[in-house]
């Protein structure tokens, strides 16, 4: 018996620590199975351990003083962020915004060729309304889609001030999430 609760244990730590949040700055995440994290100061970056010739890449800033309220404010920062060389579409209707529970997200989608393999950027603001922080998922095909809006699903970002142990997901509102949360999930290609 007591052989079996021993066991029991190790394989509810084992779980609990396999899916462990992360947390950098404003940010509180899961890393999706299989995949390797690298933190410095200024970034977070995941990546899929793939094949040489395909990127599943996700990379998380960190947080900026500041609000980013209006399509030109996420612009502006995507033109800084959003990665050199990617070509984003900046006709009307392609950058969406989302509100929910005082999360504002901007999203868009651009392309790269990198080694003439096309490589496509899904590039997010997220703002409490006093500090943003942008994320990106950088994929070279689908194979890595539904990991990322499993990730979308558990990014969570503190709605008080640093330190505050308080954090929301995305159009979180009590333990149920809204429909309309403020990040889109990336589209199949």
């Amino acid at each position: 018996m007591k052989r079996r609760i021993i066991y029991f244990l190790i394989a509810v730590l084992h779980t609990g620590i396999a899916f462990a949040q992360e947390k950098f700055d404003m940010a509180t995440f899961t890393v999706p199975k299989g995949w390797q994290m690298t933190k410095t100061s200024e970034t977070v970056i995941l990546q899929k351990d793939t094949r040489k010739e395909v990127t599943c890449k996700i990379i998380i800033s960190a947080t900026e003083k500041g609000a980013v309220n209006t399509v030109t404010e996420y612009l502006q920062a995507r033109a800084i962020k959003g990665g050199k060389g990617i070509n984003y579409d900046n006709k009307k209707g392609a950058v969406v915004k989302y509100e929910a529970d005082g999360l504002i997200s901007f999203f868009s989608k651009g392309s790269v060729t990198e080694s003439t393999t096309p490589v496509y950027s899904y590039f997010y603001s997220l703002s409490n309304g006093r500090q943003t922080f942008y994320y990106q998922l950088l994929t070279s095909n689908n194979g890595c889609i539904d990991e990322f809006n499993q990730f979308m699903t558990e990014l969570k970002m503190d709605t008080e001030d640093e330190g505050s142990q308080k954090a929301k997901k995305p159009g979180e509102r009590g333990r149920r999430s809204s429909p309309a949360t403020p990040a889109a999930p990336a589209p199949i290609m």
